[in-house]
């Protein structure tokens, strides 16, 4: 590999003051910008941070420490971009765990790296570059968990500081959820930063009471109605912010009036809102509501209202989003396998599978998920034809970088297998299923009742014991422990 010349950004910023706005705006769409390349080819980075980007002689900016990659697909893609890697039953995905210090994210830390960790560690380092301040010597709000850095860089305007604060969310599902989504909102930054300018000051507020008071006598108040109306907004976020929504929505309903346009602005506002509310789903659910309420067709705000509802078990507001959702975008195979996932979850086999179905024929080869959790409920129907066949289509559109996906669709037919005691053809597949991941409790259990079943007693026994004793953790498949309990059974009934 050549060598690029230049000084990283940690030892650069370390004998320099901290960039301006412009310079922020700059280095933060050039590494975007190379971030979108990185994850359009199926990787992501995960060790972004200052010492890992290079600033070149001629100001163009070099990432730079691949060796932490992890290649991606559509399929996880997707899910992740609606559960966020948050323990619900949407999915989990299970990677080896690469730490920097105060620039790696808590799912990161905890083997679950996902795209959005990289804008984690890109909004921290940004951070680090705005304040010139070390990470750890800022303060951390304990409630919110939110970093405190806004006061040590007055050079950035609130729309930069915002989307910097979506960048570096706790929770993955808070973030911008492509690289696509950050270049728009980095578009439209220069002009909200101008407005913002303009319509927070003090002379701008004053001047328009007394212009709006001029005009009124004049009989020509409707020329100064607009900028009436964004003021209108500004105390209504400020009433919001202090917890006053009646007030505040009465504001904001009068500025809609005034200006209809005004809805999508509002509606933003809540969804940042919602965003950067940390353990209270209600609140949450409340400020995905109003988003909603202000712009009725925003497609983010029912998809993230309904996985807070599936969070709080709301039946009727899951399937109150999804309806809205789907009126808006139809064929949005991730919806539909999120939809089915949360009546699995419920036991409603029968609409999961309609869901699981539909998000077949939208995604086709990219709903590998789906085609997995179908065959898994085919065989619990007895259905074990149809399971085997979804199996091996799941497995002919799965990429070989997918293990874990690639193991749960060889337990399946493993599964279907024995169920029709076909043990030998059992025993491959779940063999297959146990070398691309050893740690599902599933195969452990499947395997022991296969040994079992082909006189094998000390390969019988030794899967038996991994069955009983591997730890499952929460969101684990409900046969398990059915599994456990008969193993147990056969146990007691030989002694």
């Amino acid at each position: 590999m050549d060598k690029i010349e230049g000084e990283d950004l940690e030892k650069w910023i370390s004998s320099h003051p901290p960039i301006s706005q412009s310079v922020a705006l700059d280095w933060l769409r050039q590494l975007v910008e190379i971030l979108d390349v990185v994850h359009h080819t199926e990787f992501f980075h995960r060790d972004i941070k200052p010492a890992n980007i290079i600033l070149q002689p001629d100001g163009q900016l070099a990432l730079i420490d691949f060796g932490t990659v992890r290649r991606i697909n559509d399929t996880y893609l997707a899910k992740v971009s609606v559960s966020g890697g948050t323990d619900t039953t949407i999915g989990h995905y299970e990677v080896t765990s690469v730490i920097s210090h105060f620039y790696t994210p808590l799912e990161q830390m905890h083997g679950r790296a996902v795209p959005q960790s990289d804008f984690y560690a890109l909004g921290r380092t940004i951070v680090r570059l705005v304040t010139g301040v070390r990470l750890m010597d800022l303060p951390v709000d304990r409630n919110t968990h939110r970093l405190i850095w806004r006061n040590k860089a007055p050079q950035i305007d609130k729309p930069l500081a915002d989307l910097i604060d979506n960048l570096i969310a706790f929770n993955p599902v808070h973030r911008p959820q492509t690289t696509g989504m950050i270049l728009e909102q980095l578009k439209r930054i220069p002009q909200k930063t101008k407005i913002y300018k303009v319509i927070s000051s003090k002379v701008f507020i004053f001047s328009v009471a007394v212009l709006s008071a001029s005009l009124l006598g004049l009989g020509i108040y409707r020329i100064g109605l607009p900028a009436f109306a964004n003021n209108l907004v500004v105390e209504g976020e400020k009433l919001e912010n202090a917890d006053n929504s009646e007030k505040a929505q009465r504001m904001f309903d009068q500025a809609v009036k005034l200006r209809p346009g005004l809805g999508f602005q509002i509606a933003k506002f809540y969804f940042d809102k919602a965003a950067r509310v940390k353990d209270d789903s209600k609140t949450e659910k409340k400020y995905y509501e109003s988003a909603i309420k202000y712009n009725s067709k925003d497609v983010d705000s029912y998809n993230n209202l309904a996985v807070v509802c599936q969070l709080i078990e709301d039946i009727n507001c899951v399937t109150q989003a999804y309806e809205n959702l789907f009126k808006l975008e139809p064929n949005l195979w991730e919806g539909h396998y999120n939809l089915g996932n949360f009546y699995e979850a419920q036991d409603k086999y029968d609409l999961a599978q309609n869901q699981y179905n539909l998000a077949i024929r939208y995604g086709k080869s990219q709903a590998t998920d789906a085609i997995n959790n179908l065959s898994r409920l085919k065989i619990l129907q007895r259905e074990y034809a149809q399971a085997v066949q979804l199996a091996i289509e799941g497995l002919k559109n799965t990429p070989d970088s997918d293990k874990e996906l690639k193991a749960a669709l060889y337990k399946n037919l493993g599964w279907a297998m024995l169920m029709q005691n076909k043990y030998l053809q059992a025993e491959k597949y779940l063999q297959q299923a146990f070398e691309l991941d050893s740690q599902r409790v599933d195969v452990y259990c499947l395997l022991a009742s296969v040994k079992e079943a082909l006189g094998d007693v000390e390969y019988a026994s030794s899967y038996g014991e991994m069955c009983l004793l591997a730890r499952i953790d929460k969101g684990y498949l409900p046969e398990i422990q059915e599994w456990r309990a008969e193993l147990l059974s056969r146990i007691f009934k030989k002694q």
